[in-house]
Formats: C-alpha cells, sequence, structure tokens
C-alpha cells in the first residue's frame, strides 16, 4: 500500500478553488465521526486540500503537506473519486460505523474499510485498509 494509503485511495485527479477550512467537527458520538469522514470525502472530491489535509489524523498531517496530498491525489486516478463518492453514499445510506473507543470503521467494500481514530481536538481519518 501505498505511504499514505488515505490519501492515494479517497483522493482525485484533479484541483478546485481554495476554501477556507471550515471548524473542524469535535466530540466523542458518532455523528461526529460521520460528519469528519463526509467532510474528508467532499473535501477530496471537490479538490479543497487544506480542508482534507486538516481533516487527516495527526500521523498524516506530519508527514504530509496539502500540496503533497494533491500530489499524491493526481496520481491516485479515478479510484479516489469513487472511493469518495462511495463513501458519501454510503453516509447518507446511514450505514452505521463500526468500533467502539478511540476507532471507528466504514466498510466501503472489497474487503476495505476508512478509518476514523479520534484525536484529542476530534475524529480524524487515519486509513483505508
Amino acid at each position: 500500500m501505498r505511504a499514505l494509503a488515505v490519501a492515494a485511495v479517497l483522493a482525485i485527479g484533479c484541483a478546485g478553488a481554495r476554501h477556507p477550512v471550515a471548524p473542524l467537527p469535535s466530540g466523542r458520538s458518532e455523528a461526529a465521526a460521520r460528519e469528519a469522514l463526509g467532510r474528508f470525502a467532499e473535501a477530496v472530491e471537490a479538490g479543497r486540500w487544506p480542508e482534507a489535509y486538516a481533516l487527516l489524523s495527526a500521523r498524516w498531517r506530519a508527514a504530509y503537506t496539502p500540496t503533497r496530498l494533491e500530489l499524491d491525489a493526481r496520481g491516485a486516478g479515478p479510484v479516489g473519486r469513487e472511493a469518495a463518492e462511495r463513501i458519501e453514499a454510503l453516509l447518507a445510506a446511514g450505514t452505521p460505523l463500526a468500533g467502539e473507543g478511540d476507532r471507528r470503521t466504514l466498510p466501503v467494500g472489497s474487503g476495505r474499510a476508512a478509518v476514523l481514530v479520534l484525536e484529542p481536538d476530534g475524529w480524524r481519518v487515519d486509513a483505508l485498509e
């Protein structure tokens, strides 16, 4: 798997206009976790790299920048758009997140799941496994 599984699989191949980053979702609830994942998928799909970057877990933010995220996204091709669209559809359909404690997952098909981790400032996207 690539160095940044989340970005490589969830990213799209085009960049959009830059938008200010809205306040990040906070809290321990499933609703907050779903909001973080949904906002990440929307940001990736729209090419809003600073917003997508802000929703990554601390370990990925330490290793990446919004620009590097965008470059990896361009290399992912249509796979990223399809994954982001699937996440948005599953969330809209009310598919529950699995897990408890500081980790939640959303099965996205083909044995893969989007993984969220709870950090001190809220839920963040950590992987697609």
